[in-house]
């Protein structure tokens, strides 16, 4: 039985949402303690900038340089000192490129087309999927960024619908990830379009996705791939975040909404019954595409938050999942399918994030809100209530940096559209 998730009801006032706010960010911290003193007397004179540290055993070393020697043999405390980090280490502690290591892991060589996102499967460690628009494909790293890593690059014999112009990809369910579309449904412009189109299901199994499925060929008498489920109300679409089970909620870019779809029990690998699917819009008109740049979603499952790269708009928007508003019913496109409205409901600003200029990449990490920035090629880090903390410049030339991702190690990855790169940035 599929069971709801009973989260409390959090106001959206109290995690700083307004029309942008002018409130500073906290003060820094710090990386880590001054260097312990070794066994021994008194340390002599450090090197340039410090003095030595105290030849007591366990004494804290100076401030500045390497220090001395401690006299009778002793040894004298480590230099160096306390190293201020104004913002954080993994943008470079005030956005120094120095205090950071940026690394490129894939190129063009290794298939990426255009990649516009990235997700890590959370079953199986250091396995990254990247999404390409240009081909309608995606790209699995194996043991990213390691000495043993593998690329898999992959289209499904049917992408040219289930994935055409693939914007964005989440993780769902175990065995299951979900993509987004930007596409009124062109079959790769051999068909004009009749927008038909919306989020699919697949399966995260690299012996099973990417094929076709014989058994449903011959019993549909087509080739539809290895796709799960696929709903069609929602042309253009933006940005994806899974929810739970299957439920997703994407960014609806025709009709600038939000709408939460939930594919209920998929219809098996490579078959097309669609008819259990549910949709239901919410803020229609508040949230506004930038053709060609993702608007990513992110959702806190402690309070029911989701939060919105709301590229048009230029900000970070937050809109409360579990609030009540007015329902309706509305005719869906696909026979057997659900589609429905919420009304009365709002998309806030976060804080100060309307000084953003065109967000595209989001994700929650360590208890903030990290963005990256399609206009600029930087990405910040905001504190849950809007305030910014720091911000690192990639790079990434305008109109290239899009979505965004941490490992457990709380590494930074990244995709440049522009010049087809996958980038992780660690703090040194």
């Amino acid at each position: 039985m599929k069971v709801r998730k009973a989260w409390a009801l959090v106001a959206l006032v109290a995690w700083g949402c307004d029309d942008g706010g002018d409130e500073q960010a906290g003060g820094p911290v710090v990386l880590a303690d001054a260097g312990a003193g070794g066994q021994g007397g008194a340390g002599g004179q450090g090197g340039a900038g410090g003095q030595g540290g105290a030849g007591a055993e366990g004494g804290a070393g100076g401030q500045g340089g390497a220090g001395g020697a401690g006299a009778e043999g002793g040894q004298g405390g480590a230099g160096g000192g306390e190293i201020p980090c104004d913002g954080l280490p993994v943008l470079g502690c005030g956005g120094d490129p120095d205090r950071v290591t940026i690394d490129v892991l894939g190129e063009r060589s290794d298939g990426l087309r255009v990649p516009r996102d990235l997700d890590f499967n959370p079953e199986r460690p250091g396995e990254l999927w990247v999404v390409n628009r240009q081909n309608d494909s995606t790209s699995t790293f194996l043991n990213v960024g390691t000495p043993d890593q593998e690329v898999i690059s992959r289209r499904d014999p049917a992408a040219n619908h289930f994935m055409e112009e693939v914007s964005s990809i989440a993780f769902g369910a175990p065995g299951t990830f979900a993509t987004c579309q930007e596409s009124d449904n062109r079959y790769d412009n051999q068909a004009p379009p009749n927008g038909f189109m919306g989020p699919a299901l697949w399966p995260s199994d690299l012996e099973v996705y990417g094929f076709t499925n014989p058994v449903a060929r011959r019993e549909l008498g087509y080739d539809l791939g290895s796709h799960l489920d696929m709903l069609h109300e929602s042309p253009f679409c933006m940005g994806i975040v899974w929810d739970y089970d299957n439920v997703y909620w994407v960014f609806e870019g025709l009709t600038s909404s939000i709408m939460r779809v939930d594919f209920k029990e998929d219809h098996g690998v490579g078959f097309d019954d669609h008819s259990d699917g549910e949709m239901t819009r919410y803020v229609e008109g508040q949230v506004l595409r930038v053709p060609d740049v993702p608007s990513h979603l992110e959702i806190d499952r402690r309070s029911g938050l989701l939060y919105i790269a709301d590229s048009g708009n230029g900000r970070i928007g937050v809109m409360d999942t579990e609030a009540f508003g007015r329902n309706r019913r509305m005719p869906a496109v696909e026979p057997g399918t659900v589609l429905g409205a919420v009304e009365g409901l709002q998309v806030l600003t976060l804080g100060q994030t309307g000084s953003l200029e065109t967000p595209s990449g989001i994700a929650l990490h360590d208890g903030k809100i990290f963005v990256s920035d399609n206009a600029t090629g930087e990405v910040s880090a905001w504190t849950m209530a809007g305030e910014l903390i720091d911000t690192l410049a990639l790079d990434v030339a305008p109109g290239g940096l899009m979505g965004i991702t941490f490992d457990e190690e709380g590494r930074l990855y990244a995709v440049d559209a522009r010049t087809n790169r996958l980038l992780r940035v660690t703090p040194r």
